[in-house]
């Protein structure tokens, strides 16, 4: 099977008929409209469902989804905290500095001076500048993904070269 890309997650369901509320990881929601089937993923990974796109629609900063399979709030439930991922060759492009969560993922960050400070863990949504969570070798680090920050993000080599503000690295 393809590698899969997240586009969100399902944070609980949507009224009693088997819809389900899910947050977004991108801030293209038309990408929505255009899903056939979705790939519903465990939160610990251990499963992975495939499933038809009956319906979608917006609220508030959500997606609302209807899969087929899933009719009432019961089977709605059982989702709670699942991925929502499709292929990864059926992602949209995106602008040259925008990036989807799962490419950051797993990245090396390293600083000017070439240091290692660590991988990247997750990706916070802020609803504004979004944070880099990194995993250094004694401790986390949050760092703003912002132009002023990120001096490059290489995907193809899967690193990431930051100029963090000064004293941010002793928090």
């Amino acid at each position: 099977m393809n590698e899969l890309v997240s586009l969100g997650k399902i944070t609980k369901n949507q009224g009693n008929k088997g819809e389900l509320r899910l947050m977004p990881y991108i801030d293209n929601l038309k990408r929505f409209e255009l899903l056939k089937e979705v790939f519903l993923v465990s939160p610990e990974q251990s499963t992975t469902i495939k499933k038809e796109v009956k319906k979608i629609w917006f609220h508030k900063n959500f997606v609302i989804i209807h899969l087929s399979g899933i009719d009432n709030i019961g089977d709605a439930l059982k989702y709670r905290n699942y991925e929502v991922k499709i292929k990864k060759d059926e992602i949209l492009d995106l602008a040259d500095d925008q990036y989807y969560v799962d490419q950051l993922l797993d990245l090396t960050v390293f600083l000017l001076n070439h240091q290692m400070l660590g991988k990247i863990i997750d990706v916070i949504d802020t609803k504004g500048t979004d944070i880099l969570l990194i995993q250094g070798r004694k401790k986390e680090y949050m760092i703003p993904m912002s132009k002023e920050y990120i001096k490059k993000i290489d995907l193809e080599n899967k690193e990431i070269l930051i100029e963090p503000v000064k004293g941010i690295l002793d928090l």
